[in-house]
């Protein structure tokens, strides 16, 4: 008696998300691009620190 063994998930096949077109159908669409990954927005700066105020003996 011989025991089933059961599907590798790593050697099994993946069905394909778009199979391929029965006779007599057209062609099939393509799948849809994939977006690019969106570029996080750069920080924005800090806001300056305000220039001191200028010494009394230095204007």
């Amino acid at each position: 008696m011989t025991v089933p063994v059961p599907p590798d998930p790593d050697t099994e096949p993946i069905p394909h998300p778009y199979p391929a077109p029965g006779p007599g159908e057209g062609p099939r669409p393509a799948p849809p691009p994939i977006p690019p990954f969106p570029r996080p927005e750069p920080f924005p700066d800090p806001d300056p620190a305000p220039l001191p105020e200028p010494h009394p003996g230095q204007a």
